[in-house]
């Protein structure tokens, strides 16, 4: 699965949430403005979390040491 980030004007917000959830996606969260830095950690914790159930289920590929060292 791949995420983006995206600038959107309030308008086309209901359509492009509405749109990804008909193609399977899923909206993981909505900010208008600026974010605190808690929302931006438990955003990002919870990205991470995700991850990692996806690795556990083989969704997705685990990291060896070398490749997080090397920034990959």
């Amino acid at each position: 699965m791949t995420t983006i980030t995206i600038k959107l004007p309030g308008k086309a917000k209901e359509k492009l949430s509405a749109l990804v959830k008909e193609l399977g996606g899923e909206i993981i969260s909505i900010s208008s403005g600026k974010t605190s830095k808690k929302e931006k950690l438990l955003t990002e914790i919870k990205s991470g979390l995700k991850e990692v159930k996806e690795i556990r289920e083989g969704k997705s590929k685990s990291y060896s040491m070398s490749d997080l060292l090397d920034g990959k």
